[in-house]
């Protein structure tokens, strides 16, 4: 367990960083318009929850905040090839390299969105 010395969506920022010349990567929300928006990015997001973890005297000196990072892709994931799947297996490497811990989300294509989405969620441990 790695323990970062940065607000928690700094923290993930480190950890997806080197993916950042391949995939666009968002900090807690995708600020394109809705005609630029890429084929395929990451959004990062922070403190889903943030709770104390060690305390000493009362006070919280670890903290772990819940993050996600999201995947989502225009259209269908339906090819090992596709922007999508290429992007998640680098994701999953990237992640399986660093000895990050993680649940995946597959949420698949969703019909309202005409987008794939897949989600990794995990915990960073921070200072208080």
């Amino acid at each position: 367990m790695q323990i970062y010395d940065k607000p928690a969506i700094d923290s993930l920022w480190e950890i997806v960083k080197p993916l950042s010349d391949t995939i666009p990567i968002y900090r807690e929300v995708m600020t394109e318009d809705k005609n630029g928006t890429p084929n395929s990015y990451v959004i990062l997001r922070s403190d889903v929850t943030n709770y104390g973890e060690i305390y000493g005297d009362g006070e919280s000196h670890i903290r772990v905040s819940d993050c996600d990072i999201i995947l989502v892709s225009k259209g269908f994931a339906d090819t090992k090839t596709c922007t999508h799947n290429v992007n998640k297996a680098k994701i999953n490497a990237l992640l399986k390299q660093s000895g990050v811990a993680y649940r995946l989300i597959n949420l698949g294509y969703i019909e309202s969105l005409k987008s794939t989405e897949c989600t990794w969620a995990l915990e960073v441990v921070i200072n208080a």
